[in-house]
């Protein structure tokens, strides 16, 4: 049932694309993917939108969607988001964070600890955004929320393509140690540094798994302030 509704057609199609399933450039019809998922061209039509806010399908009137080319460039400018993003979460959750907010990060640390690299790819990618959704919710912000759950939903089936090797698992659980104890300090500052650091090492993680010879774009620098 939940594969009925516009969120569950564009999981589908998302994986879909980012697994190679449906390739750059294919067209994407209401009609025929309605007949092929036994469901009405309402949600179909909604997923189509949510996943060109993703930048991964092109709506082009009178001519419906296609699959956009994921490029090097995308990945790069998607974990730049998440690193803005993030960071800001991890800053204002740093400040309000409860005692139930910390018990649900120490479970979901304890849950990436259990799958290290014995979990495969899907488990590893997924403990991993739990963690980071978790955080998001204790910033008490609905729209950062929102935000970035719907980067989360690009990286998270981009993510579940390739396992952490042991170093790369001991790595990332020091990192998110760090995070959760900073949080645990309410120091904004450092937690906002410890999370956009974080972000940035999963990002080269990301594009040394890519194979697209689309070279990445360095995300802007920030100015400084006068």
């Amino acid at each position: 049932m939940s594969q009925r509704s516009s969120e569950g057609v564009a999981r589908l199609l998302r994986k879909a694309i980012l697994d190679g399933r449906l390739q750059p450039g294919q067209p994407l019809r209401e009609r025929a993917l309605a007949e092929e998922l036994g469901i009405s061209r309402t949600p179909i039509r909604e997923a189509l939108f949510i996943l060109q806010g993703e930048g991964l399908v092109g709506l082009t009137p009178n001519r419906g969607a296609t699959v956009r080319t994921i490029t090097a460039t995308d990945i790069a400018e998607i974990y730049a988001l998440r690193a803005v993003l993030e960071s800001h979460a991890a800053a204002t959750a740093a400040d309000r964070i409860t005692e139930a907010d910390l018990a649900q990060l120490e479970d979901a640390y304890a849950r990436l600890e259990r799958i290290g690299v014995h979990g495969n790819a899907h488990e590893q990618a997924d403990a991993d955004l739990q963690l980071h959704a978790t955080i998001a919710k204790a910033a008490g912000n609905q729209l950062l929320r929102t935000m970035i759950g719907q980067v989360h939903a690009f990286t998270v089936t981009y993510r579940s393509q390739y396992p952490y090797s042991a170093e790369q698992v001991r790595r990332a659980n020091v990192q998110h140690r760090a995070i959760i104890d900073a949080l645990r300090d309410h120091d904004a500052a450092r937690a906002e540094e410890l999370m956009r650091e974080h972000v940035s090492w999963s990002r080269e993680l990301a594009l040394d798994h890519f194979t697209e010879g689309d070279p990445p774009a360095e995300p802007p620098q920030r100015r400084a302030a006068p």
